[in-house]
C-alpha cells in the first residue's frame, strides 16, 4: 500500500498587474540612486568649471578707484602696472618762484613701488584713493639737486641780493616723505636770499695776474674775495659785459698773483700753549691754524648764519670722521666728508653742495671746500683746540 505525504500548500497565484507592480517596487530604488548620483555628478563638474573660469578670470580694480588721482577703475593687473607706469614717468616740475625746472622721478633718484601699488589698488574698496609709494636714493638726489643750482642760483652782486639753493633743506623734506613731496608731480625748491659781499679796496697788483677757472655753484664776488681784489678790477680786466653771467669752466684773469693767503700779521692771536691749534673767525669768514704759537695756514669758510650762528668760544675736537651724514630738524646730508666734531653737532668738515665760501652758509657748522678740508682733517687730532671768535 502506497503511503501518501501531505503536499504543501500552492501559494495562490497573484493575477498579472500585481506581479508588475511588486518588480517595480523592486526596481525603482536602484534607478533613484543611478539618477542621484549622475546629477551630483554634474552639480560637482559645473562647481569645477565654474572654480577654474574664476581662477583663469583676470581680478579686476573696484569701481572708482584711483593712484594718486589716476584712475584705473575697472582695470585688471596688467592695467594698473601700465598706469603705475605712465606715473612714474610723469615729469616733475622744479619751482622757485615764477622760475621752473623739469626732471623726470628717475633722474631724481625716486623709484615708485609698483608691485605694493598693484596689490593695494586689486585688494581695494570702491571709490578709494591710493597713494603711491616712493623709495629715494638721496646721494642721487643730492648731484640732481647740485647739478640745478649751478642754472637757479642768482649771484648776489651789489646792490641785488642773490638767491642760492638750501640742497640740506630740500633733502631733508624729501627724506622725511618723498611721497608727500612728489605725488603732486610739484617740488618747490628751498632758496636762501644771500646780501652781495662788501667792496674790497682797489690795489696796487704790480701786473701780476693768475687764472680762475669757475667752479659750479661760484660767483663773481666770492672769487673777487678769494684773491683779496676788488670785484670791478676783475670785470674790467676780462670786459665782462655783465658780471652775473658765468659758466662752469670758464677762465678769469686775476690781477693777483694767487689766492689770497693773510700773513701773520693779518691773522688773529695764536691760542698760547697749544701744539696746534684752529682759530675760526665768523667776521672775517676764514680758518686759522697755528702749529707752536706760528700761524701756517688760512681759508675762506662758511660759518653759521645769523639765524642758526656758529658757537662761539673754545671747544675741543673730539672725534673725527673720514665721512658722516649729518641732519638737524629741517636739512639732511649724507657721507659729509672729512667731518671733525668739536661741540655736540657742531663741526668742521668739507662741503660739496655750495662754493658760496666766504659767505654765512651752513646751519653752524664750519663748511670748507672738500680739498681743503681734507688738509685740516690730517692737521688736527682728537684734542685740538678749536676757538671760534
Amino acid at each position: 500500500m502506497q503511503r501518501t505525504f501531505p503536499q504543501p500548500p500552492v501559494p495562490p497565484r497573484l493575477p498579472p498587474r500585481a506581479i508588475a507592480a511588486r518588480k517595480r517596487r523592486a526596481v525603482t530604488p536602484w534607478f533613484i540612486a543611478g539618477g542621484v548620483a549622475i546629477i551630483g555628478a554634474a552639480v560637482i563638474m559645473a562647481g569645477v568649471v565654474l572654480v577654474l573660469l574664476l581662477a583663469l578670470s583676470p581680478v579686476r580694480v573696484a569701481q572708482g578707484v584711483s593712484i594718486a588721482s589716476l584712475s584705473v577703475s575697472g582695470a585688471d593687473e596688467s592695467g594698473v602696472r601700465a598706469a603705475v607706469a605712465e606715473l612714474a614717468a610723469r615729469p616733475v616740475t622744479l619751482v622757485d618762484q615764477d622760475r621752473q625746472w623739469f626732471m623726470t622721478l628717475d633722474e631724481l633718484g625716486v623709484r615708485v613701488d609698483v608691485e605694493r601699488a598693484v596689490s593695494e589698488a586689486l585688494n581695494a574698496e570702491r571709490n578709494a584713493s591710493i597713494m603711491p609709494y616712493y623709495t629715494i636714493d638721496l646721494t642721487q638726489t643730492q648731484t640732481a639737486l647740485l647739478n640745478l643750482s649751478a642754472i637757479a642760483n642768482i649771484p648776489a652782486v651789489a646792490p641785488h641780493n642773490g638767491r642760492v639753493m638750501e640742497i640740506p633743506v630740500t633733502l631733508d623734506r624729501l627724506r622725511l616723505d618723498p611721497t608727500r613731496e612728489l605725488v603732486d608731480g610739484v617740488l618747490e625748491l628751498d632758496m636762501m636770499i644771500v646780501e652781495p659781499p662788501a667792496p674790497e679796496p682797489t690795489i696796487d697788483y704790480n701786473g701780476e695776474l693768475s687764472t680762475h677757472l669757475v667752479q659750479p655753484g661760484e660767483e663773481l664776488g666770492l672769487i673777487a674775495r678769494q684773491y683779496n681784489v676788488a670785484l670791478n678790477d676783475i670785470v674790467q680786466l676780462n670786459a665782462l659785459a655783465n658780471p652775473d653771467l658765468l659758466f662752469v669752466g670758464q677762465e678769469l684773469r686775476i690781477p693777483a698773483p694767487g689766492v689770497y693767503q693773510p700773513t701773520a700779521a693779518d691773522a688773529p692771536a695764536a691760542p698760547s700753549g697749544e701744539r696746534r691749534a684752529i682759530v675760526v673767525s665768523t667776521s672775517d669768514q676764514r680758518i686759522y691754524a697755528y702749529e707752536n704759537g706760528q700761524f701756517v695756514r688760512s681759508h675762506l669758510v662758511s660759518t653759521g648764519r645769523p639765524k642758526t650762528p656758529t658757537v662761539i668760544g673754545d671747544y675741543r675736537i673730539y672725534i673725527k670722521l673720514q665721512a658722516d651724514d649729518m641732519s638737524g630738524p629741517d636739512y639732511f646730508l649724507p657721507q659729509v666728508p672729512y667731518t671733525m666734531y668739536f661741540y655736540q653737532g657742531y663741526a668742521i668738515h668739507g662741503t660739496y653742495w655750495h662754493n658760496s665760501f666766504g659767505r654765512p652758509m651752513s646751519h653752524g657748522c664750519v663748511n670748507l671746500p672738500v680739498d681743503e678740508a681734507a688738509w685740516w682733517f690730517d692737521f688736527a687730532s682728537v684734542g685740538t683746540l678749536v676757538r671760534v671768535i
